[in-house]
């Protein structure tokens, strides 16, 4: 093979973490000529010394060791920081054959996939095959680089027309650019044209992408069932059906590909959060916390590490003890994320930005509130809500704005959650589908709660209005079963009894009581300044009122 490659003018890095083997690729390099050979034992050492230099070929071992960036981590971080050049070739060089690790690996598109044990001559033959391709392809690989698309565009038409060698890999490249561009119709023309030759499975599957996108769910669903069909190991087909299942309504079979996709090739977050998101859908919660640590775990020494996923784990926790009936699987959870929240405080991945403080608060509240300590949870809540508000710079995002309505919620305060909801939708947590998937699944739950209540608590207003106050204070009652905690609701009850105790001048011990109640109930806590005005207004003409009463007997 002539591929043009002189050794002695590359250079060259070893990534791995068992010295004997360095010495030896060292010395295949050498004996084919290399002058300039680096080796690093760990992920790290290869990032920092990939930022003094851009190598020619970087040849990396997946198993690093327990506890470090293994291979995968460490090529998906030189190209994310572009530490790899566009003529940069990256070789996965491994003993492993555990098939979820090669798919992994193999989907993070190094130039190659070397297995140990090797010959000097395999070696040779992959190397030069990788750097024939990439020199043929630098305009393309250069262009990409520099996020030149249109540019990389015209390179692969250029190659294709040209008849080169690696035309099919040209087109291929070509549908790709063209969906990332947006332009789907493009895509799905050539694609067409050039499956009617040959049914590729890479057209067949970039066809299958290209229908998703123009909402062609069924074609979708139908194509990437025959890749599967056809190659059951290539994931991307996995993914794509799972998403087009679920556009087109079909949550179950949808999960089912999730799964499926994530069986075959599990280090993957964005196929993570995928699943949780379907899994969501079907109310499987105990799968989106097992999906949310995985994430958590596969993100700590890589280069997507990030404090969301720490967050998103404690979260997903807290929302299986919710949704479990039963009672000491629901302890478990709830052990689990206490245990959770009391590592957060020194996890390394909170910094001294995020007030974890509150997040904490936030969800021991919610915790509180599946103990039915509802009023505990409440006072909780709003002193959180009033600190952040003491210390909020204008125009910053509500980090934990989310975890707020979910309380809000669970008490009823079903208006306050709405207008916070709003917030939601203008934060920067809009982008966080597992967020926004949570959030959803929580108004859904409790709309048929929202709706009664509200009925039962109109229908106590306009009982009111009508002087109807003994109706009004039942119906007041009854609302206040759906959402015990309701602010609003719970001052119209104690208006409601003080009216009905002021116009029949009688004063029942379980009225009495049933106020009290009502008031301890908003004590203590910091509420909303109109709120708070009613509450203190209401305080203060009941506590005259129940005076004048005292004084009439003595």
């Amino acid at each position: 093979m002539k591929s043009g490659l002189t050794y002695a003018d590359k250079s060259f890095l070893i990534v791995d973490d068992q010295r004997p083997f360095q010495i030896m690729l060292k010395g295949i390099l050498i004996n084919l000529g290399a002058r300039n050979v680096n080796a690093v034992a760990t992920g790290e050492a290869a990032i920092s010394a990939a930022r003094g230099r851009v190598y020619d070929f970087v040849l990396v071992d997946y198993n690093l060791g327990g506890h470090r960036k293994n291979g995968r981590q460490v090529i998906e971080e030189l190209h994310s920081r572009k530490l790899l050049g566009p003529h940069s070739i990256s070789i996965m060089v491994t003993g492993e054959n555990h098939r979820p690790m090669v798919l992994g690996a193999v989907e993070l598109q190094p130039d190659d996939y070397v297995m140990k044990p090797f010959s000097q001559n395999v070696l040779k033959f992959r190397l030069e095959k990788c750097y024939q391709k990439r020199a043929a392809l630098i305009p393309v690989h250069r262009a990409m680089f520099d996020g030149k698309y249109d540019e990389a565009i015209l390179e692969c038409k250029k190659l294709i027309q040209d008849k080169s060698r690696y035309r099919n890999y040209c087109n291929n490249l070509l549908a790709e650019l063209l969906c990332k561009m947006g332009k789907y119709q493009q895509a799905e023309y050539l694609l067409q044209k050039l499956l009617a030759h040959k049914p590729f499975t890479w057209g067949q599957i970039q066809l299958a992408r290209t229908y998703y996108h123009q909402e062609k769910y069924s074609e979708a669903v139908r194509l990437a069932s025959e890749v599967i069909n056809q190659a059951p190991l290539i994931i991307d087909s996995y993914d794509l059906l799972s998403q087009a299942l679920l556009k087109s309504g079909h949550i179950t079979n949808s999960l089912e590909m999730a799964i499926k996709a994530v069986e075959l090739s599990p280090y993957s977050i964005e196929r993570q959060y995928r699943l949780c998101e379907v899994a969501q859908k079907c109310d499987m919660h105990e799968i989106v916390k097992d999906a949310c640590k995985s994430i958590l775990d596969m993100s700590r020494k890589s280069i997507n590490q990030d404090d969301i996923h720490l967050l998103n784990y404690i979260r997903s926790v807290i929302n299986a003890a919710e949704h479990t009936e039963d009672k000491s699987e629901q302890n478990k959870l709830m052990q689990e994320a206490s245990l959770a929240l009391q590592r957060g405080r020194h996890d390394e991945l909170i910094t001294h930005e995020m007030d974890y403080n509150a997040f904490e608060g936030l969800c021991r509240a919610r915790l509180e509130s599946l103990e039915n300590q509802l009023l505990a949870a409440k006072k909780q809540l709003y002193a959180i809500q009033s600190k952040a508000q003491d210390n909020q710079v204008e125009g910053e995002d509500d980090p934990f704005i989310f975890d707020k309505v979910a309380v809000l919620l669970k008490i009823g305060e079903f208006e306050t959650a709405e207008s916070w909801i709003e917030q939601v939708a203008n934060s920067s947590q809009n982008r966080n589908q597992f967020i926004k998937d949570n959030l959803e699944h929580y108004l859904k739950a409790s709309e048929s709660k929202q709706r009664a209540f509200s009925e039962l608590n109109q229908a106590g207003i306009e009982a009111y209005k009508a002087d109807e106050y003994m109706q009004a204070v039942n119906s007041f009652d009854q609302a206040l079963k759906y959402a015990p905690l309701h602010t609003g609701g719970t001052l119209n009850l104690i208006l409601a009894i003080f009216k009905l105790m002021e116009t029949t001048g009688k004063y029942p011990e379980d009225l009495v009581k049933r106020v009290n109640k009502a008031f301890q109930s908003l004590s203590d806590i910091k509420l909303p300044t109109k709120q708070l005005e009613r509450y203190q207004k209401l305080r203060g003409q009941y506590d005259n009122l129940i005076a004048e009463q005292s004084s009439r007997k003595n």
